[in-house]
């Protein structure tokens, strides 16, 4: 899929020797990052995740397709042409043709392939994208009621919220494009051929041409446990991303500035309403972590090192955070899996990245970093108590003075939270039990 798109771009990221803070101290921080396109909701929320992982993954990588988020607006309005004002006239579809033949060519120039077949764009206006969109929404409620259980259990949503209303009104009111490698549609919601709507065909015919060499549906992640959905979507995502920049950065200066323009608009327009930050952060995370993923392997290792990513992601967010531990092929270390206090929901690895948003909100983003870059694997099993969502997660550092320092921080993160049990320290792995 793809998504929405505030203010200006991200900052670079962090030097190898600092530890990314993926949860910022200031949530409205998350406001001063470009939003993501073309991230499918359920390869965001499983795959962050970890533990109800790519069981959420029948929207494959890139959508239902990719999906960009969009403004909210009323049925009908379209803040993108508020934007642009002189672009709002529907392109021919000769003129439509043409753009989407130059933004081809410049795709196939950055990735050094060649389109097998034509990709056909389709613009939609608001409310008919909407529908599209979402048509296929509910067919994974289900699913994304597991995610709830975990969220809820950790503290990273609370307990009122209805996660599948929030998912439906965060894609609802954020998408602007997508792609879908099952039906091979390209979908961009707009009017004109506008600056912004332009990147995001870039962005999108870079899934297309990745779909036609490597294939991007995936159904053999559905059932997998550990994270290779969120490595497979943040490598996907981040080359798309890498493209989109450098096709933003072939156009003219006024054109750029247009294009900033209509991303502020839609920025301005967005409202979150009662949707938590982690949502949001958690739709943007591939994104943010692919692109510098990406970045480095082609620099060291050119296409041909990307096309090996495509063909083995990582499999932990870890190797997605830590370039050097996916080139290593550092692996989650196995740890003895908590039995469920109930009948269990799901099961499978959290992982580095959720941990260190689980515990940043409340030891701050810098020790969360810390704490969390010494992950070294863990395993998690959910199941409800009559109303209470409850987590088992035994977890394991790459030694035993790193174990001790995720045990410490979770120690002060569960201090004063009722239903959660952390057993004294005995040098192994831990078990964190939390029912909500």
């Amino acid at each position: 899929m793809s998504d929405p798109t505030p203010p200006p771009p991200p900052p670079p990221p962090p030097a190898p020797a600092e530890i990314p803070e993926i949860w910022p101290s200031d949530p409205r921080s998350l406001f001063e990052a470009e939003w993501p396109k073309s991230q499918p909701w359920r390869w965001v929320i499983a795959g962050v995740a970890g533990v109800l992982v790519v069981a959420l993954l029948a929207w494959t990588v890139v959508g239902h397709g990719g999906r960009s988020p969009r403004p909210a607006g009323e049925r009908g309005a379209d803040p993108l042409a508020g934007a642009e004002p002189d672009s709002a006239e529907p392109p021919t579809q000769a003129e439509l043709e043409a753009v989407v033949a130059e933004i081809s060519s410049f795709v196939e120039q950055a990735e050094g392939l060649t389109f097998l077949e034509p990709v056909d764009v389709e613009l939609v206006g608001e409310g008919d994208f909407q529908d599209r969109l979402l048509s296929d929404f509910d067919e994974d409620v289900d699913t994304l009621r597991q995610d709830e259980v975990l969220y809820t259990a950790l503290g990273l949503i609370p307990p009122e919220l209805d996660m599948v209303e929030a998912m439906r009104s965060l894609l609802g009111a954020g998408v602007v494009g997508f792609y879908d490698p099952e039906t091979k549609e390209l979908v961009v919601r707009g009017a004109g051929l506008t600056p912004y709507v332009r990147t995001t065909i870039a962005h999108e015919l870079t899934h297309a041409l990745d779909d036609q060499h490597h294939d991007l549906d995936r159904p053999e992640y559905d059932d997998a446990q550990d994270e290779i959905g969120f490595g497979f979507s943040a490598v996907v995502e981040g080359n798309a991303r890498r493209v989109e920049g450098a096709y933003k950065d072939s156009l003219s200066d006024d054109d750029q500035v247009r294009a900033e323009a209509e991303e502020l608009a839609l920025a301005s327009n967005f409202d979150f309403g009662s949707i938590p930050m982690v949502l949001v952060q958690l739709l943007g995370a591939p994104y943010e972590l692919g692109q510098p993923l990406v970045q480095q392997i082609v620099e060291d290792r050119g296409n041909e090192g990307l096309a090996a990513v495509l063909a083995d992601p990582p499999h932990t967010s870890e190797q997605v955070i830590d370039p050097d531990a996916y080139e290593a092929g550092e692996a989650a270390v196995d740890v003895p899996h908590p039995e469920p206090g109930g009948t269990l929901v799901d099961e499978g690895l959290v992982g580095e990245l959720l941990i260190q948003m689980v515990l940043a909100p409340e030891i701050g983003g810098h020790d969360a970093g810390q704490a969390a870059v010494g992950w070294g694997g863990d395993w998690a099993v959910t199941w409800q108590d009559g109303d209470r969502s409850c987590a088992a997660v035994t977890i394991v550092g790459d030694d035993t003075g790193e174990t001790e320092e995720l045990r410490q921080a979770f120690d002060h993160w569960a201090d004063g939270r009722d239903g959660v049990t952390i057993p004294p320290s005995g040098g192994g792995p831990f078990t964190v039990q939390s029912c909500v």
